[in-house]
């Protein structure tokens, strides 16, 4: 049984729960504290996903303290981490924490969009909590890899360098290292509603929608769809990694964006991604918050009937493949796209005549006959010359007729 431990601050990260333990154990070896906390039993904390470790040391408390349930849900990054999982794989790793065991989840990204990895805190954080608790603490929601501002204050997040592998092997309370001010960053317009984003993913009571999915609608709705005609229409992977690098520059998009694919595109529509990232990302990208993501269904709305409609205002008549080519679509989806939303054709059609054909059988001597005309008239294809010629004398014909 363990006689002491902390009582964890308002979202403190599980980790800085140890690492202050281990400060107050007094002990000059990790070894001795890890061999505290979990016996003979090998465990490894200090992930972004938290393990068995929970428990582990749970089991060592005095009943009626800290819950696994409180522990999972306030000071470790599960409920972020969950969010888009389905209800029973969801149940499944809850319960394989409580029991102990891992979670089993292995698509967690630990590098931060600079392809660092390490702890994050806020420099006014850092400087309130010693004012209310006598010491700073790593807080779970700084941890994020992608958060880029703490969501308190607004202000860039301070890193400090480190793989997340070695936390197993050490402890790095908050008040070991020395606050600075916050980083010197240029605030791009993304940064505060993504953090805004990141934040409700993790603290807010959000399930995926169930017979719809809001950032499809409003991503068909902002001009991402392919350009074709269809009842569901599909998502266009180079328009969204366009938009994304403009919006959000190379080191996310090479991250996140560079290989997005249609079949990634499918499963986010599908609400089949296990993890956030690109959800939050492309949600920000298009000024969606996690309010109108989870929200009510949202009206669908067609770019191309939009377009359509505009071009009908103005009055012209234009012909079929030059609106077709003014719209970025076939000439054949102006007619589906005129069915599918009852709207009468304004432009005119292309007129396509049947060409028929007629044989001639030819001696030798006709066919050199005629092939030598040909050739005195300019060397004009043998078929049209014949064409011309039949066409001359109907003509002829019909002018004697009359006089």
């Amino acid at each position: 049984m363990l006689t002491y431990f902390p009582t964890p601050y308002p979202g403190e990260w599980w980790y800085s729960v140890l690492c202050r333990y281990h400060v107050r154990s007094g002990h000059s070896k990790y070894a001795t504290t890890i061999s505290e906390l979990y016996g003979d039993r090998p465990m490894v904390h200090g992930r972004l996903i938290p393990g068995g470790d929970c428990a582990a040391i749970l089991s060592k408390l005095p009943p009626g303290g800290l819950s696994i349930d409180d522990v999972l849900a306030n000071h470790t990054l599960l409920p972020y981490y969950t969010r888009f999982f389905a209800a029973d794989k969801k149940q499944q790793v809850w319960e394989a924490l409580r029991a102990g065991r891992g979670s089993g989840i292995t698509s967690v990204r630990t590098q931060m969009p600079d392809g660092v990895e390490g702890l994050k805190y806020c420099p006014m954080c850092y400087q309130a909590d010693t004012a209310q608790y006598g010491e700073p603490y790593w807080r779970s929601v700084h941890q994020i890899p992608l958060l880029p501002m703490c969501p308190i204050h607004k202000i860039p997040l301070v890193s400090v360098p480190i793989k997340f592998t070695r936390l197993s092997e050490l402890f790095l309370p908050l008040v070991s290292v020395r606050s600075s001010d916050s980083e010197k960053v240029k605030i791009a317009p993304w940064m505060e509603p993504l953090t805004d984003m990141i934040a409700a993913l993790l603290y807010g009571d959000y399930t995926p929608t169930v017979g719809y999915n809001n950032l499809h609608t409003a991503l068909i709705n902002a001009g991402y769809g392919m350009d074709k005609i269809s009842k569901y229409q599909t998502l266009s992977v180079v328009k969204i990694q366009q938009a994304a690098r403009r919006y959000y520059g190379t080191q996310i998009y090479e991250q996140y964006f560079a290989h997005l694919s249609a079949a990634i595109l499918s499963r986010l529509t599908k609400w089949q991604l296990s993890s956030p990232e690109r959800y939050e990302l492309i949600a920000v990208m298009i000024g969606m918050d996690a309010e109108a993501v989870f929200g009510p269904t949202l009206d669908a709305a067609d770019s191309l009937l939009e377009q359509l409609l505009q071009y009908r205002e103005t009055g012209t008549i234009y012909g079929k493949n030059d609106l077709a080519a003014r719209m970025g679509i076939q000439p054949g989806q102006l007619d589906s796209l005129a069915q599918k939303y009852n709207v009468q054709p304004f432009w005119r059609q292309i007129r396509q005549e049947r060409n028929r054909c007629i044989r001639l059988l030819l001696t030798d001597n006709e066919y050199d006959v005629i092939a030598q005309a040909a050739k005195e008239n300019g060397n004009t294809p043998l078929a049209v010359f014949v064409r011309s010629v039949i066409l001359e004398a109907l003509k002829n014909k019909e002018e004697l007729s009359c006089e």
